[in-house]
């Protein structure tokens, strides 16, 4: 079966076509906060379990798929257009594994308990404005069908014990998500800031976790720091690597 994009999409190759992906004309596209994240994770290449919540195109389990070639990827979408496109950006890249359409909140209607050894997410996290509407954009953007204590909820429930928990959220929201991971027995292991520019404060943080782990043993690594030139939008050669090669295969 021929995967197309429809009317409303477009296709476009990423990591120089090692991927194709499927997205929104002009609905809602990933950002560069989903491909760092990708690249944050770290896990062994060896049969398991991984899920994206909130997996919007299906842009992280995708770009996964070019590290670990053993691990099972799926994806949990609410939005009909989203879970349409990341059911064809599976297929169009041969993803091991599937993509589910569902509600976070409501992740026990789809999953037995303890069934992932990994979780992953970038979910909405702007806090909405009084009048919004609801786009396929604004749900993907902005706090309204699930918050950070959801996506962090159904991660404990996914996990298995000692299962590892990925996300990326803003610097300022810090000291929120660390109570709602401790609150479920999920302990921060390893953090990275970004930051625009060295000078800059970090604007979002990058956080690996461990369910059911010993609270000691944090890692803080070096800042990673997006431009090298903002004002012309010109990236580290860290980050221009992450965006055009992703991986050194």
């Amino acid at each position: 079966m021929e995967i197309k994009p429809s009317p409303n999409e477009v296709l476009t190759p990423f990591i120089r076509g090692k991927v194709q992906i499927i997205q929104s004309k002009s609905g809602y596209r990933f950002n560069v906060d989903s491909v760092l994240l990708a690249s944050f994770v770290d896990i062994p290449d060896k049969p398991s379990k991984l899920i994206d919540l909130g997996t919007g195109s299906g842009i992280i389990p995708v770009l996964l798929s070019l590290k670990y070639k053993n691990v099972e990827l799926y994806g949990v979408e609410l939005q009909e257009s989203l879970f349409a496109q990341a059911w064809k950006n599976f297929q169009l890249n041969k993803i091991k594994g599937q993509v589910f359409k569902g509600d976070i909140k409501e992740i026990r209607r789809i999953f037995r308990p303890e069934s992932f050894d990994y979780v992953v997410f970038n979910p909405p996290y702007h806090k909405p404005p009084e009048s919004v509407e609801y786009t396929e954009k604004n749900i993907a953007r902005y706090e309204l069908e699930g918050n950070i204590k959801d996506f962090i909820k159904a991660a404990s429930y996914l996990l298995k014990n000692k299962g590892k928990l990925f996300m990326v959220f803003p610097a300022g929201r810090l000291s929120t998500v660390i109570s709602l991971l401790l609150d479920k027995h999920i302990f921060p292991k390893r953090y990275r800031f970004i930051h625009p520019t060295p000078e800059e404060k970090a604007t979002h943080f990058l956080l690996e976790a461990v369910k059911g782990a010993n609270p000691e043993g944090e890692i803080i690594e070096k800042p990673l720091i997006m431009y090298q030139d903002p004002k012309n939008k010109i990236y580290t050669p860290e980050v221009e690597f992450i965006l055009e090669k992703f991986t050194e295969e």
